[in-house]
């Protein structure tokens, strides 16, 4: 009898302990690809959607996801349930994407095992996919699966802080316990806080500005270049630049770029200045060394046009340069560039698509999620993103970016054909500004910082390049497309330059802006430039920062 008894409590036991881990056991499900309805360039979206959810849709100890294997979005509800039953998932999820302009339409279906079914739907705009992404994923994520979403925080738990007003967007990320500089929030006490330096106003109108070591001796310089000089700077103690030397680069040419790499085995680095002839475009590149405190020539003067690029795969800064085509500008091709005597010439070509030049791409590295990323400034200002190493093009922004004033009149034209330039419009070239990928914090993941213009009247005139504000973007790769970390502060005037540099020598990297004060009521002949820097410091922000409103006065 006692043995029975201790058969029947064993057994009760074991179907106990086979309910508890059925209990326990996290809740699967699939999520299909997505049919998008729009444009050949949003194709990626496809997949792209389905990761994005799958991630969001995942609960630790909760929820499971599983691969699908289909590789097209199902046709029906039916095509539907036929992959969830393959893959044995719990739930499975599905939807559309209908991209209209700047516009793009979600509509996303969740169906479990007994046929019960939940669905959302969200209007966005492109560059906020993401961000209504995550909204469907939370909402879905707490009606089907119980997840709790308390009124005080994100889905995830993380706090909303600084709820000021729904239409003003802060730190997009959500990272809100770090902030780079109080100045990247709409918020700090105005520049006397420490959050941002600035200059004193120089008298003429700035092309490019760089910051390194040009004379090699531990500390860094600031090169500024005017439409047809160099000037050499040192930040002093009391926030003024300290002139060092001066040159003229050509009186006959126009200023178009400059960009600073070291090209000997010194610390010190040289200054690449690129100028043109109006008349035909030609170019004519300068290299200057910074010795003895006076500016000279390092090498004979090149007809190609030169610049520096980081190229993987270890992202050495490099010298890479690109002829002249007196019908296109640019004549196909960008190669490293090698010292052969007194001159620079090519070596091998990189590999870059069709629209890149010598001037307009970067590299941003991958992380364990993302491979590498190539970025280019297209001709209409538009970030295009390229997947590496297969060059496939997976996003391009919908805002635009870079802004210089600076550029070059090129007549387009079939060859054999003459310009008739009595009649004929010229096209207008300008010179991109430098794309700088960083990992700010050291922790493998990257952000490209670019200048984003703000102007009413270039909305409605295309060659309006007298911008009055300006914001640096900190743009990283979300999975779907570039989303934003931080930005500054509006910034008044016409970004010229942006560099990422310890400009005052005190150990703390700062985000260098070069600007042009804008020409106004008085005219453009009184255009003066001026430096402003805010520092990178970790350890000294604040994100209790009280907001500073005054960007949005009248």
């Amino acid at each position: 009898m006692k043995l029975m008894i201790r058969i029947a409590a064993m057994a009760c036991l074991a179907v106990l302990a086979a309910a508890q881990a059925m209990a326990a056991a996290p809740r699967t499900f699939v999520v299909l690809p997505f049919q998008v309805n729009g444009p050949q360039g949003y194709g990626y979206l496809e997949k792209a959607i389905p990761s994005t959810l799958s991630s969001r849709l995942y609960w630790q100890g909760e929820t499971k996801p599983l691969s699908a294997k289909i590789t097209r979005a199902p046709a029906s509800e039916a095509a539907a349930r036929k992959a969830q039953a393959a893959v044995g998932a719990d739930y499975v999820v599905w939807g559309t994407a209908t991209v209209v302009g700047n516009d793009c339409t979600l509509d996303v279906r969740m169906r479990d095992k007994a046929g019960k079914e939940w669905r959302k739907t969200s209007q966005t705009p492109v560059n906020g996919l993401m961000g209504a992404l995550s909204g469907l994923a939370d909402a879905l994520s707490s009606e089907a699966f119980g997840r709790p979403v308390s009124g005080g925080a994100a889905a995830d738990g993380r706090p909303v802080v600084n709820q000021m007003n729904p239409d003003i967007v802060v730190n997009q990320t959500g990272q809100q316990q770090v902030y780079l500089n109080p100045q990247f929030r709409y918020q700090g006490a105005g520049a006397n806080d420490g959050s941002r330096m600035r200059s004193q106003t120089l008298p003429f109108v700035m092309v490019d500005m760089a910051v390194g070591d040009f004379d090699g001796d531990g500390k860094n310089e600031v090169a500024i270049l005017s439409d047809h000089k160099l000037y050499v700077y040192r930040w002093e103690s009391n926030g003024r630049l300290k002139p060092l030397a001066e040159t003229v680069v050509s009186m006959t040419n126009q200023s178009f770029s400059m960009r600073a790499i070291s090209l000997t085995r010194g610390r010190a680095q040289q200054l690449v200045v690129v100028t043109f002839e109006e008349e035909n475009n030609r170019p004519y590149s300068y290299i200057y060394t910074f010795e003895g405190g006076t500016l000279r020539e390092f090498c004979r003067r090149s007809e190609y046009f030169l610049s520096v690029a980081k190229l993987p795969p270890n992202f050495t800064p490099t010298l890479i340069g690109q002829a002249w085509d007196s019908l296109k500008l640019f004549h196909p091709g960008v190669h490293i560039m090698h010292r052969n005597g007194d001159r620079y010439v090519f070596g091998s070509k990189l590999e870059l698509p069709s629209g890149a030049n010598v001037f307009n791409f970067a590299w941003m590295p991958g992380d364990k999620k993302n491979g590498d990323k190539l970025i280019v400034l297209n001709e209409q200002e538009r970030l295009k993103i390229y997947n590496q190493p297969k060059g496939e093009a997976i996003h391009t922004t919908m805002d635009h970016f870079s802004g210089s004033s600076t550029g070059m009149n090129h007549y387009k034209t079939m060859a054999g054909l003459g310009i008739d330039r009595n009649y004929q419009l010229p096209d207008k070239y300008f010179s991109p500004m430098r794309l700088i990928t960083a990992s700010l914090e050291r922790n493998g993941e990257y952000v490209l910082l670019v200048n984003k213009p703000i102007s009413t009247a270039s909305q409605f005139f295309d060659r309006y390049r007298f911008f009055p504000q300006g914001e640096i973007h900190a743009l990283y790769w979300d999975g779907v497309g570039m989303g934003l970390k931080w930005k500054t502060r509006r910034i008044r005037g016409s970004v010229a330059s942006v560099d990422l540099a310890d400009l005052n020598n005190n150990g703390v990297m700062d985000l260098v802006v070069g600007l042009n004060t804008h020409p106004g009521p008085v005219g453009v002949g009184s255009r003066r430039c001026l430096i402003t820097a805010y520092p990178l410091d970790l350890s000294r922000t604040d994100p209790n920062t009280a907001p500073d409103m005054h960007d949005f006065e009248n």
